[in-house]
């Protein structure tokens, strides 16, 4: 058996599988609990068993169902909440070489990113389920850029973003300046978004012009985002896994610089958004007033004109 650690990064490559609901990996050493918020699961669950094991006995009683997929693994699915749980003695192995293809084999009638989301980090980011919103943004911008205040510019920095990683595009944040705030959300975005086929790289100095260590950012976001609970269940709004899957998907580009922007590419065309707000908290938490551009670009002039003087290349990511 593989130590937590090796077993949280097996989980977290697993959990990136896309589902049609958000569900949740929490390792207890000698079981898997996987949870979900969404009620049609159980019928899912269920489904998926009928077709993956389809000689396969079932027990039931009461509101628990089990089955054995092969000796030495149970299967305990609770069609009252919905939990489901993995154990037996060969339950790790089982998992290792079953779960993913398993989880894959559900995606059949995959739901809208919308409705696939999960709702309370949707709530959590206070992002819009309109789908208009992010032209409507765009829309306030002066032909030729203008002066916007900072609650504006955070909304739709989380909104492009947002958009650009549904539809799966190559993503770059740029920035001399994060904090720990904005790179939760960053987090956060990610895992809403799971499953898109995206890919994100944020850009940003080892060691900022203030002398903020990027690596202690990332240290006070990971303590962030096991504190952070949900508002009505008091749950951790992040788990493990989904952390873990966070922090090894983000690619992370040192570089010194002073220029902000975002940006996104898919196939030959791109979009970037300039703007001189760092995406830290001395931009947003103020009354910050700051110049914003948004501009339609090929990939190729992205690249060649904002991406590889930073020494970053579309290529290879």
């Amino acid at each position: 058996m593989p130590n937590k650690k090796e077993r949280q990064k097996v989980l977290s490559s697993i959990w990136s599988t896309p589902t049609p609901f958000d569900i949740d990996f929490f390792d207890k050493g000698d079981e898997l609990v996987l949870t979900s918020n969404y009620r049609d699961l159980v019928q899912w669950w269920l489904n998926i068993f009928k077709s993956v094991f389809p000689e396969q006995p079932y027990r039931e009683k009461n509101f628990i169902i089990k089955i054995k997929p092969i000796p030495g693994v149970t299967l305990k699915l609770n069609t009252s909440s919905g939990l489901m749980k993995i154990y037996g003695k060969d339950h790790w192995p089982w998992i290792m070489s079953n779960l993913e293809d398993i989880l894959e084999q559900g995606n059949a009638e995959m739901a809208s990113l919308a409705e696939a989301s999960d709702n309370s980090v949707t709530r959590f980011l206070q992002l819009d389920r309109n789908d208009e919103e992010v032209q409507d943004l765009l829309d306030m911008i002066p032909e030729g850029g203008g002066i916007m205040m900072n609650d504006y510019i955070m909304k739709l920095w989380k909104s492009l973003i947002n958009d650009w990683l549904g539809c799966g595009a190559q993503i770059y944040i740029v920035t001399p300046r994060i904090d720990e705030e904005r790179l939760f959300q960053i987090y956060l975005l990610m895992i809403r978004n799971k499953g898109t086929a995206f890919t994100i790289t944020l850009v940003t100095p080892e060691k900022s012009s203030d002398g903020d260590r990027f690596k202690k950012t990332l240290e006070t976001t990971k303590r962030m985002m096991k504190k952070t609970r949900t508002p009505r269940e008091q749950k951790r709004l992040v788990s493990d896994i989904k952390m873990q899957w966070a922090v090894d998907t983000l690619i992370v580009h040192h570089e010194t610089f002073s220029t902000n922007f975002v940006a996104a590419s898919k196939d030959d065309e791109a979009e970037v958004l300039t703007t001189t707000a760092h995406f830290h908290k001395s931009h947003f938490h103020k009354n910050q007033k700051d110049n914003v551009c948004y501009n339609k670009l090929t990939s190729p002039e992205l690249g060649r004109n904002y991406l590889f003087p930073l020494g970053v290349s579309r290529v290879n990511y």
